[in-house]
């Protein structure tokens, strides 16, 4: 396989607009089942809007392993806020309520770690 093949930019990713739920923003699939290279997860790349972000919290069955790279925001998990920012990491377990948004006047930029049932619509579609 060549490098070209195993390298790439996520910026040059097409954008996934049936899975993404968050108005104002951008995602992206990095790695994940569906022939890039990790058959067990999902890594998303978003990017959201200043002010952009989830509403209202919302839970499913299924975990989130998160990675701020650039951008100033917030995450809500199961009640309590806390500043998001680049160079942090989250954890959010399965079944907690949360949601996460933008609070600065740049684009907020984050990975996300799903299982593949994950990447979904969770407003429309989970449970």
């Amino acid at each position: 396989m060549a490098i070209s093949e195993l390298t790439g930019r996520i910026l040059d990713l097409p954008v996934d607009n049936e899975s993404n739920f968050v108005p104002h923003s951008e995602k992206r699939i990095v790695f994940g089942p569906q022939g890039r290279f990790w058959g067990d997860y999902v890594m998303r790349s978003f990017f959201f809007e200043p002010h952009a972000g989830i509403e209202k919290t919302h839970t499913h069955p299924w975990p989130h392993w998160m990675i701020c790279l650039s951008g100033q925001g917030k995450v809500e998990i199961d009640g309590e806020t806390t500043d998001m920012a680049g160079g942090m990491w989250i954890h959010i377990p399965s079944s907690l309520p949360h949601r996460f948004y933008n609070t600065g006047d740049q684009p907020l930029h984050f990975l996300c770690i799903v299982p593949p049932e994950g990447d979904i619509n969770p407003t429309t579609r989970a449970k």
